[in-house]
C-alpha cells in the first residue's frame, strides 16, 4: 500500500466512524512533502477542515487531520476511491481531461508540474497519472 492509499484509508475510516479528527503517523521523512500537498488539495477543495503537521521526539512526523461535516452531521466526503495502485497505473492525456465527467467530485493527478486536481491539470493543459478520486 502506498503512502497516498494509507492517508486516504485513514480519512475514510475516520469518516465512517464519525470522528472529528484522525492522527496519522509516518516514519519516512522524504514523503512528507507529498502528504502535505495532498492534504492541502483536500483542504482547498473543502474535503477536510484543516490539518497540522508536527515532528515528535522520536523522529516521526504526525499529521492531525480534521474531518469536515455539514450542519446535519453528515460527512462532506461521499466516497474516496483509489484509481492507480503500484501494480496498475492509470495515465490520462490532457485531451481526455476535457471530456465531460458524470461525477460531481474531482480527481487528483501526478503531473510533470506536481500533484494537482483535474481542474488545475486542464488549466495547465497537462495529463498524468490519476492517483485517486473523491466525490
Amino acid at each position: 500500500m502506498t503512502h497516498i492509499h494509507q492517508i486516504l484509508t485513514c480519512i475514510r475510516n475516520a469518516k465512517n466512524s464519525k470522528l472529528n479528527y484522525v492522527i496519522y503517523t509516518i516514519n519516512q521523512e522524504e514523503r512528507v512533502i507529498n502528504r502535505i500537498t495532498i492534504l492541502t488539495i483536500l483542504r482547498n477543495n473543502g474535503i477536510i477542515r484543516a490539518f497540522s503537521n508536527f515532528a515528535s521526539n522520536k523522529g516521526k512526523n504526525k499529521f492531525i487531520i480534521y474531518i469536515k461535516y455539514d450542519q446535519v452531521g453528515n460527512s462532506v466526503i461521499r466516497s474516496v476511491f483509489n484509481v492507480s495502485k503500484p501494480s496498475r497505473k492509470l495515465y490520462i492525456s490532457n485531451k481526455s481531461l476535457w471530456q465531460s465527467q458524470s461525477t460531481t467530485g474531482f480527481f487528483v493527478l501526478s503531473t510533470p508540474y506536481g500533484i494537482m486536481t483535474d481542474l488545475d491539470a486542464r488549466r495547465y493543459n497537462v495529463g498524468g497519472c490519476v492517483l485517486f478520486g473523491i466525490t
